[in-house]
């Protein structure tokens, strides 16, 4: 079972990989496309001749218009038969911007409002698309300019641009959503997850590992779903800097969560001392959030820095002879390879189906658990249930209890080690002896079990006996059975509660036949 998490995990990455993301279809990428960049001097809405000598060239990466306004413009060479294929067509745009596009000296679109600061620029959204009517596109050369300016975020990007292509007019979230859809899918497994493990915590005697999963599927589900949110909603500019804020401490939350998991499992430390280390750890992870460039780097940095860590720390228990933690290590290991090669496809895509089938197995694991601890408190609730009842049968041979009991205007005091056992007969009880006497009270069967001592069982709605008379259980044909008395009189049993009986006598006493 210790394997299981890292055999699926396994196959996840296959299925993973095979998925992939959607690519757009008939797409043609301006990403690397040279760029010819000026700035926005003079009538912002009339294109510039970009041959001034402040013009710089480079290429859409490398396009900054923080704090900035800009021209930029480049050239793309299109094929009559892609301009005549099926569908409208658009210009696509993402990035920390304000633009509007000209294809061929005609402004085709706008998204928001460049402007040279923060009073004249209305925000645009993060993701945009422009049509372009066909009959603008030629076929060979095309020029595409863009006017743009970015004076509302927070933070400063290395590359606030993330993407410029042209491809079939469509909405740009629904594009960006075929590229997130594959590991979206794993969300309900995150949310099912966290409700799952807190069930568990609550009923579970040992409570700190199912809480720490709870934190690591919240925290895995707080990731996906500020991950995708890109392609769920359309949002203006500024808010993508509190979504890579809120993506980067998701990561973190997640490799706390693994850490805190690792030392739970693999150390034999107290819960203060597995405290502090946990806050030692957590010092050492803030140091890729704080070194690496790009927001991709800071979450791919500390998944992949825990994942190392987790690693390191589970190996060397298994080199100390817990097999179970060098199974452990190999997985983490891997994981962390492939955070490391795959980066950015790695905290899109592939870290969501590891995690997924993960605590999927990490949740068959933790309900054997408490299955098993509730069978351990099911047999200690027996044994003392069982010395219960011999310390009942002890009392009432040496000091037996009396009832006081109404029959005919008088009152008795009965012995209860003398009463073999109990009939209802309406508002009265009939309580038969050990001699065989029959003797008739005024109190209903209810109340009356409420004075007797343990060493008696309800066994019918109608039937108390006494446990120290007990010969023998019978069971029926159709379900039920009866109970043989050494006195040589039967007591029917109910089908409903025959097992519970047959338990209590053979704890009572293990030698009497069932």
């Amino acid at each position: 079972m210790t394997r299981l998490p890292f055999i699926l995990g396994a196959l996840a990455l296959l299925l993973s990989a095979a998925i992939g993301p959607a690519e757009a279809r008939q797409a043609i990428s301006l990403r690397a496309a040279p760029l010819i960049v000026c700035p926005a001097d003079g009538a912002a809405d009339a294109l510039p001749d970009f041959t001034a000598p402040d013009c710089q060239e480079m290429q859409v990466f490398e396009l900054d218009p923080q704090g900035r306004h800009l021209w930029a413009q480049t050239r793309v060479s299109l094929e009559a038969e892609w301009i005549a294929s099926p569908g409208p067509k658009g210009v696509y745009l993402s990035g920390l911007a304000a633009s509007e596009i000209y294809l061929n000296g005609i402004r085709i679109g706008a998204n928001g409002l460049p402007g040279d600061n923060a009073g004249q620029e209305r925000a645009g959204r993060i993701d945009f698309a422009a049509h372009a009517p066909r009959d603008l596109f030629v076929a060979g050369e095309n020029t595409l300019a863009i006017r743009l300016s970015s004076h509302h975020g927070f933070l400063t990007l290395t590359s606030p641009m993330q993407s410029f292509f042209l491809a079939e007019y469509g909405s740009p979230t629904d594009r960006i959503l075929q590229y997130y859809w594959p590991s979206l899918i794993m969300f309900g497994v995150f949310a099912l997850g966290a409700l799952v493990f807190a069930a568990m915590a609550v009923r579970a005697e040992r409570r700190e590992e199912p809480i720490i999963l709870v934190g690591l599927s919240a925290a895995l589900g707080a990731q996906l779903l500020i991950e995708a949110a890109r392609g769920l909603i359309s949002y203006p500019y500024p808010l993508h800097d509190a979504r890579l804020i809120g993506i980067v401490a998701s990561a973190f939350g997640v490799s706390l969560s693994l850490m805190a998991l690792t030392l739970k499992r693999f150390t034999s430390l107290s819960f203060g001392r597995r405290s502090l280390a946990l806050g030692g750890y957590a010092a050492i992870l803030a140091f890729p959030i704080l070194l690496m460039r790009g927001f991709d780097g800071k979450t791919w940095g500390v998944l992949a820095l825990a994942l190392a860590l987790c690693a390191l720390l589970s190996g060397y228990q298994g080199l100390k002879g817990r097999r179970e933690a060098l199974v452990h290590a190999s997985g983490y290991s891997l994981a962390a390879l492939i955070a490391i090669t795959t980066q950015s496809a790695f905290i899109d895509l592939h870290l969501f189906w590891l995690a997924s089938v993960f605590l999927i197995a990490l949740f068959v694991q933790q309900a054997l658990t408490l299955l098993r601890e509730q069978r351990i408190r099911a047999l200690e609730t027996r044994r003392a249930e069982a010395l219960d009842a011999a310390l009942a049968l002890a009392r009432q041979a040496s000091e037996p209890a009396l009832l006081p009991l109404e029959s005919g205007g008088r009152t008795d005091f009965v012995r209860t080690q003398e009463i073999s056992r109990i009939q209802a007969a309406g508002d009265y009880v009939e309580l038969h002896y050990e001699d065989g006497r029959c003797v008739l009270y005024t109190l209903t069967l209810a109340r009356l079990e409420d004075q007797l001592p343990p060493t008696f069982l309800r066994v019918h709605r109608s039937h108390v006996v006494n446990t120290a008379f007990v010969r023998a259980l019978e069971r029926e044909p159709g379900g039920g059975g009866r109970l043989l008395l050494r006195s040589g009189g039967e007591v029917p049993v109910s089908r409903r509660i025959l097992p519970r009986v047959r338990t209590a006598l053979s704890e009572a006493d293990p030698a009497r036949p069932a």
